[in-house]
Protein backbone atom coordinates (compact mmCIF):
# COMPACT_ATOMS: atom_id res chain seq x y z
CA UNK A 1 0.00 0.00 0.00
CA UNK A 2 2.94 2.75 1.20
CA UNK A 3 5.05 1.80 -2.11
CA UNK A 4 1.62 2.36 -3.97
CA UNK A 5 0.94 5.95 -3.27
CA UNK A 6 4.91 6.30 -3.07
CA UNK A 7 4.76 5.44 -6.60
CA UNK A 8 1.68 7.69 -7.39
CA UNK A 9 3.06 10.15 -5.79
CA UNK A 10 6.52 10.21 -7.49
CA UNK A 11 4.44 9.91 -10.92
CA UNK A 12 4.13 13.04 -13.66
CA UNK A 13 0.58 14.00 -12.87
CA UNK A 14 -0.11 17.07 -14.85
CA UNK A 15 -3.16 16.03 -16.08
CA UNK A 16 -4.55 15.31 -12.76
CA UNK A 17 -3.14 18.70 -11.36
CA UNK A 18 -5.07 20.21 -14.55
CA UNK A 19 -8.51 18.44 -13.29
CA UNK A 20 -8.16 20.03 -9.96
CA UNK A 21 -7.21 23.03 -11.12
CA UNK A 22 -10.35 23.15 -13.62
CA UNK A 23 -12.75 21.63 -10.63
CA UNK A 24 -11.82 24.90 -8.65
CA UNK A 25 -11.94 27.23 -11.37
CA UNK A 26 -15.22 25.51 -11.95
CA UNK A 27 -16.01 26.27 -7.70
CA UNK A 28 -15.38 29.93 -8.05
CA UNK A 29 -17.76 30.22 -11.29
CA UNK A 30 -20.44 28.42 -9.48
CA UNK A 31 -20.12 30.11 -6.31
CA UNK A 32 -20.60 33.78 -8.53
CA UNK A 33 -23.62 32.02 -10.02
CA UNK A 34 -24.91 30.63 -6.87
CA UNK A 35 -25.00 33.94 -5.55
CA UNK A 36 -26.27 36.10 -8.54
CA UNK A 37 -29.05 33.61 -8.31
CA UNK A 38 -29.65 33.67 -4.99
CA UNK A 39 -32.66 36.46 -5.17
CA UNK A 40 -36.40 35.41 -4.54
CA UNK A 41 -37.83 33.75 -7.56
CA UNK A 42 -40.81 33.30 -8.36
CA UNK A 43 -43.04 36.53 -8.38
CA UNK A 44 -44.38 38.52 -11.43
CA UNK A 45 -46.85 41.08 -11.66
CA UNK A 46 -50.31 41.75 -14.10
CA UNK A 47 -53.44 43.37 -14.13
CA UNK A 48 -56.86 42.57 -13.25
CA UNK A 49 -58.32 40.49 -15.64
CA UNK A 50 -61.97 40.67 -13.49
CA UNK A 51 -61.96 44.30 -13.39
CA UNK A 52 -59.20 46.76 -15.28
CA UNK A 53 -57.74 49.00 -12.86
CA UNK A 54 -59.96 48.56 -10.28
CA UNK A 55 -58.68 48.99 -6.57
CA UNK A 56 -59.10 46.05 -4.82
CA UNK A 57 -60.28 46.51 -0.89
CA UNK A 58 -61.50 43.12 0.34
CA UNK A 59 -60.26 39.76 -1.56
CA UNK A 60 -60.58 36.30 -0.24
CA UNK A 61 -59.37 33.45 -2.37
CA UNK A 62 -60.64 30.23 -2.87
CA UNK A 63 -57.91 28.80 -5.10
CA UNK A 64 -55.74 29.69 -8.00
CA UNK A 65 -57.68 32.11 -10.07
CA UNK A 66 -61.22 31.65 -7.75
CA UNK A 67 -61.78 34.22 -5.52
CA UNK A 68 -64.76 36.88 -4.09
CA UNK A 69 -63.61 40.93 -3.66
CA UNK A 70 -64.34 44.19 -3.05
CA UNK A 71 -63.33 46.75 -5.67
CA UNK A 72 -63.61 49.80 -6.22
CA UNK A 73 -63.53 51.87 -9.54
CA UNK A 74 -65.15 54.68 -11.24
CA UNK A 75 -68.73 53.93 -11.40
CA UNK A 76 -68.45 52.61 -7.60
CA UNK A 77 -67.89 49.44 -5.30
CA UNK A 78 -68.71 46.35 -6.91
CA UNK A 79 -68.75 42.80 -4.83
CA UNK A 80 -68.17 39.71 -7.14
CA UNK A 81 -66.99 36.36 -7.55
CA UNK A 82 -64.40 35.63 -10.26
CA UNK A 83 -64.13 32.00 -11.22
CA UNK A 84 -63.17 30.35 -14.75
CA UNK A 85 -62.28 33.38 -16.35
CA UNK A 86 -65.77 34.61 -15.20
CA UNK A 87 -66.68 37.50 -12.83
CA UNK A 88 -70.38 37.40 -11.66
CA UNK A 89 -71.50 40.67 -9.87
CA UNK A 90 -72.78 40.24 -6.69
CA UNK A 91 -73.29 43.74 -5.86
CA UNK A 92 -73.49 45.64 -8.66
CA UNK A 93 -72.67 49.71 -7.96
CA UNK A 94 -74.99 50.87 -11.57
CA UNK A 95 -78.01 49.22 -9.38
CA UNK A 96 -76.77 48.95 -5.77
CA UNK A 97 -74.65 50.96 -3.42
CA UNK A 98 -74.55 48.73 -0.45
CA UNK A 99 -71.03 47.36 -1.23
CA UNK A 100 -69.25 50.56 -0.69
CA UNK A 101 -69.70 49.94 3.67
CA UNK A 102 -68.37 46.32 3.60
CA UNK A 103 -65.14 46.36 5.46
CA UNK A 104 -64.10 42.26 5.64
CA UNK A 105 -64.48 39.31 3.16
CA UNK A 106 -64.15 36.17 5.65
CA UNK A 107 -63.91 32.54 4.45
CA UNK A 108 -66.00 30.63 6.74
CA UNK A 109 -64.96 26.71 7.48
CA UNK A 110 -67.57 25.80 5.02
CA UNK A 111 -66.05 26.97 2.49
CA UNK A 112 -68.30 30.30 1.60
CA UNK A 113 -67.83 34.21 2.89
CA UNK A 114 -69.16 36.16 5.56
CA UNK A 115 -69.29 39.93 5.15
CA UNK A 116 -72.00 42.66 5.84
CA UNK A 117 -74.08 45.31 4.02
CA UNK A 118 -76.19 46.48 6.77
CA UNK A 119 -77.06 46.64 10.53
CA UNK A 120 -77.56 43.08 12.17
CA UNK A 121 -76.68 41.34 9.16
CA UNK A 122 -74.28 38.80 8.51
CA UNK A 123 -74.21 37.53 4.57
CA UNK A 124 -73.22 34.59 3.05
CA UNK A 125 -71.84 34.21 -0.13
CA UNK A 126 -71.61 30.62 -1.72
CA UNK A 127 -70.41 31.07 -5.35
CA UNK A 128 -73.66 32.90 -7.08
CA UNK A 129 -76.01 32.01 -3.97
CA UNK A 130 -76.46 34.33 -0.96
CA UNK A 131 -78.45 34.15 2.30
CA UNK A 132 -78.51 36.32 4.71
CA UNK A 133 -78.20 36.05 8.78
CA UNK A 134 -80.16 38.24 10.58
CA UNK A 135 -79.33 38.85 13.90
CA UNK A 136 -81.59 39.81 16.79
CA UNK A 137 -82.01 43.48 17.63
CA UNK A 138 -83.39 42.92 21.37
CA UNK A 139 -79.91 44.00 22.13
CA UNK A 140 -79.72 46.64 20.41
CA UNK A 141 -78.60 47.48 16.57
CA UNK A 142 -74.76 48.13 15.16
CA UNK A 143 -72.85 47.45 12.43
CA UNK A 144 -70.46 44.41 11.77
CA UNK A 145 -66.89 45.51 11.20
CA UNK A 146 -65.38 42.64 11.11
CA UNK A 147 -66.16 38.46 12.39
CA UNK A 148 -64.42 35.14 12.83
CA UNK A 149 -65.91 31.93 13.51
CA UNK A 150 -65.60 29.91 16.66
CA UNK A 151 -61.87 27.75 16.58
CA UNK A 152 -64.58 25.16 18.35
CA UNK A 153 -66.69 24.02 15.40
CA UNK A 154 -69.29 22.43 17.62
CA UNK A 155 -69.85 25.72 18.72
CA UNK A 156 -71.65 27.13 15.88
CA UNK A 157 -70.83 30.77 17.12
CA UNK A 158 -68.75 33.20 16.34
CA UNK A 159 -67.47 36.71 17.54
CA UNK A 160 -68.13 40.05 15.85
CA UNK A 161 -66.54 43.72 15.99
CA UNK A 162 -69.47 45.92 15.93
CA UNK A 163 -69.85 49.43 15.32
CA UNK A 164 -72.33 50.43 18.32
CA UNK A 165 -72.66 54.50 17.22
CA UNK A 166 -70.33 56.06 19.58
CA UNK A 167 -67.72 53.07 20.01
CA UNK A 168 -66.92 49.66 18.92
CA UNK A 169 -67.23 46.76 21.13
CA UNK A 170 -66.77 43.23 20.83
CA UNK A 171 -70.53 40.55 20.66
CA UNK A 172 -70.84 37.01 19.97
CA UNK A 173 -73.64 35.18 18.01
CA UNK A 174 -75.21 32.08 17.51
CA UNK A 175 -75.63 30.77 14.08
CA UNK A 176 -79.04 31.21 14.51
CA UNK A 177 -78.80 34.94 15.36
CA UNK A 178 -78.28 35.41 18.94
CA UNK A 179 -76.21 38.28 19.44
CA UNK A 180 -74.71 38.61 23.35
CA UNK A 181 -74.68 41.43 24.50
CA UNK A 182 -71.83 43.79 23.52
CA UNK A 183 -68.92 44.32 26.10
CA UNK A 184 -68.28 47.79 27.25
CA UNK A 185 -65.54 49.60 25.78
CA UNK A 186 -63.58 51.46 28.55
CA UNK A 187 -60.00 51.41 27.22
CA UNK A 188 -61.53 53.41 23.84
CA UNK A 189 -59.85 51.41 21.54
CA UNK A 190 -61.53 51.13 18.00
CA UNK A 191 -61.44 47.79 17.07
CA UNK A 192 -60.78 46.52 13.36
CA UNK A 193 -59.86 43.08 12.92
CA UNK A 194 -60.53 39.74 14.76
CA UNK A 195 -58.92 35.93 14.43
CA UNK A 196 -59.70 32.97 16.11
CA UNK A 197 -57.14 31.59 18.11
CA UNK A 198 -58.48 28.22 19.90
CA UNK A 199 -61.80 27.35 21.05
CA UNK A 200 -63.67 30.37 23.15
CA UNK A 201 -60.73 32.58 22.45
CA UNK A 202 -59.62 35.38 19.79
CA UNK A 203 -56.82 38.03 19.13
CA UNK A 204 -58.16 41.68 18.06
CA UNK A 205 -56.27 44.64 16.61
CA UNK A 206 -57.23 47.80 16.21
CA UNK A 207 -56.08 51.73 17.25
CA UNK A 208 -56.43 53.78 20.36
CA UNK A 209 -56.67 57.02 19.76
CA UNK A 210 -55.64 59.86 22.73
CA UNK A 211 -56.35 63.33 22.14
CA UNK A 212 -54.60 64.62 25.07
CA UNK A 213 -50.97 63.17 24.40
CA UNK A 214 -50.10 64.26 20.85
CA UNK A 215 -48.02 66.62 19.95
CA UNK A 216 -47.51 69.79 22.38
CA UNK A 217 -50.66 67.91 23.64
CA UNK A 218 -52.99 69.25 21.24
CA UNK A 219 -56.07 67.57 20.60
CA UNK A 220 -56.01 69.09 16.74
CA UNK A 221 -52.73 66.42 16.59
CA UNK A 222 -54.03 63.14 18.87
CA UNK A 223 -51.62 60.01 19.05
CA UNK A 224 -52.74 57.27 17.77
CA UNK A 225 -50.97 53.77 19.33
CA UNK A 226 -51.51 50.09 17.66
CA UNK A 227 -53.18 47.81 19.65
CA UNK A 228 -53.36 43.54 19.90
CA UNK A 229 -56.33 42.40 22.51
CA UNK A 230 -56.99 39.08 23.72
CA UNK A 231 -61.05 38.43 24.09
CA UNK A 232 -62.88 35.41 25.50
CA UNK A 233 -65.87 34.51 24.47
CA UNK A 234 -67.35 31.08 26.13
CA UNK A 235 -70.97 31.83 24.60
CA UNK A 236 -74.39 32.71 25.81
CA UNK A 237 -76.04 36.26 26.32
CA UNK A 238 -72.54 37.80 28.12
CA UNK A 239 -70.46 39.80 26.94
CA UNK A 240 -67.40 39.06 25.45
CA UNK A 241 -64.31 40.05 27.60
CA UNK A 242 -60.75 41.56 26.76
CA UNK A 243 -58.59 39.85 29.12
CA UNK A 244 -55.35 41.16 28.17
CA UNK A 245 -54.23 44.13 25.74
CA UNK A 246 -50.95 45.33 24.69
CA UNK A 247 -50.15 48.91 22.64
CA UNK A 248 -47.54 49.38 21.00
CA UNK A 249 -45.38 52.35 20.46
CA UNK A 250 -46.28 53.46 16.94
CA UNK A 251 -47.06 52.16 13.92
CA UNK A 252 -50.18 50.03 12.81
CA UNK A 253 -50.61 45.63 12.77
CA UNK A 254 -52.51 44.89 9.41
CA UNK A 255 -51.61 40.75 9.54
CA UNK A 256 -52.87 38.02 11.73
CA UNK A 257 -51.84 34.39 11.62
CA UNK A 258 -52.07 31.18 13.47
CA UNK A 259 -49.50 29.06 13.74
CA UNK A 260 -50.62 26.36 16.44
CA UNK A 261 -50.90 28.21 19.74
CA UNK A 262 -49.57 31.28 18.90
CA UNK A 263 -50.84 34.17 16.45
CA UNK A 264 -48.01 36.11 15.05
CA UNK A 265 -49.52 39.62 14.58
CA UNK A 266 -47.65 41.84 11.93
CA UNK A 267 -46.98 45.77 11.93
CA UNK A 268 -45.62 48.73 10.44
CA UNK A 269 -43.02 48.98 13.00
CA UNK A 270 -42.80 45.62 14.47
CA UNK A 271 -44.08 42.07 14.76
CA UNK A 272 -45.90 40.62 18.00
CA UNK A 273 -46.10 36.76 18.93
CA UNK A 274 -49.30 36.61 21.26
CA UNK A 275 -48.62 32.35 23.07
CA UNK A 276 -52.14 31.30 24.39
CA UNK A 277 -50.22 28.82 26.68
CA UNK A 278 -48.60 31.17 29.49
CA UNK A 279 -50.79 34.49 27.84
CA UNK A 280 -47.33 36.55 27.12
CA UNK A 281 -46.66 38.92 24.30
CA UNK A 282 -43.09 38.59 22.26
CA UNK A 283 -42.09 41.33 20.12
CA UNK A 284 -39.42 40.62 17.23
CA UNK A 285 -38.08 43.89 15.19
CA UNK A 286 -39.92 42.50 12.15
CA UNK A 287 -41.47 45.17 9.80
CA UNK A 288 -43.62 44.69 6.98
CA UNK A 289 -46.91 46.22 4.95
CA UNK A 290 -48.31 42.54 4.72
CA UNK A 291 -47.34 39.22 6.01
CA UNK A 292 -49.05 35.65 4.79
CA UNK A 293 -48.60 32.13 5.70
CA UNK A 294 -47.18 29.19 3.14
CA UNK A 295 -46.86 25.76 3.66
CA UNK A 296 -44.75 24.04 6.65
CA UNK A 297 -45.50 27.30 8.74
CA UNK A 298 -43.61 29.75 6.44
CA UNK A 299 -44.69 33.04 7.18
CA UNK A 300 -43.74 35.43 4.67
CA UNK A 301 -43.12 39.30 5.10
CA UNK A 302 -43.65 41.41 2.15
CA UNK A 303 -42.45 45.25 2.62
CA UNK A 304 -43.85 48.50 1.07
CA UNK A 305 -42.83 49.94 -2.78
CA UNK A 306 -39.55 50.21 -3.61
CA UNK A 307 -38.32 47.82 -0.86
CA UNK A 308 -35.52 45.39 -1.84
CA UNK A 309 -35.95 42.31 0.02
CA UNK A 310 -38.51 39.98 1.75
CA UNK A 311 -38.28 38.01 4.87
CA UNK A 312 -39.18 34.20 5.31
CA UNK A 313 -39.91 32.84 8.86
CA UNK A 314 -40.04 30.18 10.29
CA UNK A 315 -39.81 28.86 14.46
CA UNK A 316 -36.63 28.63 13.91
CA UNK A 317 -35.94 31.58 12.73
CA UNK A 318 -36.11 34.54 10.02
CA UNK A 319 -34.24 34.71 6.95
CA UNK A 320 -33.80 38.00 4.30
CA UNK A 321 -33.85 37.26 0.80
CA UNK A 322 -32.91 39.81 -1.66
CA UNK A 323 -35.48 40.28 -4.53
CA UNK A 324 -34.46 40.48 -8.01
CA UNK A 325 -36.23 43.72 -8.78
CA UNK A 326 -37.53 46.65 -6.14
CA UNK A 327 -41.39 45.99 -4.87
CA UNK A 328 -43.28 47.48 -7.74
CA UNK A 329 -46.18 48.16 -5.29
CA UNK A 330 -47.98 49.61 -2.26
CA UNK A 331 -49.61 46.69 -1.03
CA UNK A 332 -53.35 47.19 -0.14
CA UNK A 333 -54.82 44.02 0.31
CA UNK A 334 -53.96 39.98 -0.29
CA UNK A 335 -54.79 36.67 -0.19
CA UNK A 336 -53.03 33.23 -1.27
CA UNK A 337 -54.21 29.78 -2.41
CA UNK A 338 -52.66 27.11 -4.24
CA UNK A 339 -48.89 27.58 -3.06
CA UNK A 340 -49.26 30.91 -4.55
CA UNK A 341 -49.66 34.52 -2.78
CA UNK A 342 -51.35 37.42 -4.58
CA UNK A 343 -50.58 40.89 -3.49
CA UNK A 344 -53.01 43.46 -4.61
CA UNK A 345 -51.75 47.32 -4.73
CA UNK A 346 -51.04 50.47 -6.49
CA UNK A 347 -47.40 51.06 -8.72
CA UNK A 348 -45.66 53.88 -9.04
CA UNK A 349 -47.77 55.20 -12.04
CA UNK A 350 -50.72 55.05 -10.23
CA UNK A 351 -51.89 51.46 -12.35
CA UNK A 352 -53.35 48.97 -9.95
CA UNK A 353 -51.86 45.84 -10.56
CA UNK A 354 -51.80 42.60 -8.72
CA UNK A 355 -48.41 40.78 -7.69
CA UNK A 356 -47.97 37.30 -7.81
CA UNK A 357 -45.55 35.03 -5.69
CA UNK A 358 -45.13 30.90 -6.07
CA UNK A 359 -43.12 30.37 -3.29
CA UNK A 360 -42.97 26.64 -4.23
CA UNK A 361 -40.31 27.53 -6.69
CA UNK A 362 -38.10 28.99 -4.39
CA UNK A 363 -35.07 26.97 -3.85
CA UNK A 364 -36.47 24.37 -6.28
CA UNK A 365 -34.72 23.08 -8.96
CA UNK A 366 -36.32 24.97 -11.78
CA UNK A 367 -35.41 28.00 -9.97
CA UNK A 368 -31.55 29.10 -10.52
CA UNK A 369 -30.43 28.30 -7.53
CA UNK A 370 -31.75 24.80 -7.42
CA UNK A 371 -30.59 24.05 -10.94
CA UNK A 372 -26.77 25.21 -10.07
CA UNK A 373 -26.93 23.65 -6.53
CA UNK A 374 -27.89 20.44 -8.08
CA UNK A 375 -25.50 20.75 -11.00
CA UNK A 376 -22.54 21.54 -8.28
CA UNK A 377 -23.51 18.57 -6.27
CA UNK A 378 -23.55 16.29 -9.45
CA UNK A 379 -20.35 17.31 -11.20
CA UNK A 380 -18.76 17.58 -7.50
CA UNK A 381 -19.42 13.79 -7.02
CA UNK A 382 -18.77 13.09 -11.04
CA UNK A 383 -15.42 14.35 -10.67
CA UNK A 384 -14.33 12.93 -7.41
CA UNK A 385 -15.68 9.42 -8.29
CA UNK A 386 -13.59 9.44 -11.62
CA UNK A 387 -10.34 11.28 -9.31
CA UNK A 388 -10.86 8.28 -6.54
CA UNK A 389 -11.34 5.74 -9.10
CA UNK A 390 -8.40 6.55 -11.05
CA UNK A 391 -5.95 7.01 -7.74
CA UNK A 392 -7.29 3.34 -6.77
CA UNK A 393 -6.51 1.50 -10.41
CA UNK A 394 -3.22 3.52 -10.59
CA UNK A 395 -1.85 1.86 -6.81
CA UNK A 396 -2.77 -1.32 -8.22
CA UNK A 397 0.31 -1.20 -10.56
Amino acid sequence: MAKGWRRFLEEESEHQWLAISLFFVFIIIGAFAIHGTSKLTGMDIKNNSALENSRVLEISYQDYEDYYSVSYTSEGTYLYHFADGERTDIINPNTDSSASGIQFLTELDNGSVATSTEENSILIIDGSTTSNISLNSDRGNFDIIDLSENFNEQENSMLLITDEGDHTSFRGASIDGVPSSSMPNNVEVEWQKIESLSDDEWIATGIQISSNSGQDNNPASPEIKPVVGHVIWTGGFTAPMLDKMYIAPSGEFHSMIRMGDEMIIAGTTQTTIFDSNDLTFEHLTITSSAAIKGECDVVWFFGTINSDSVIKWTNEGYEVIDLQHKMPIEIESYGSSSKMIYMHGMNSNGEYKILTFDYSSHGSIESGRGFLNFSFILIFSVIFAVMGWNIIERMKF
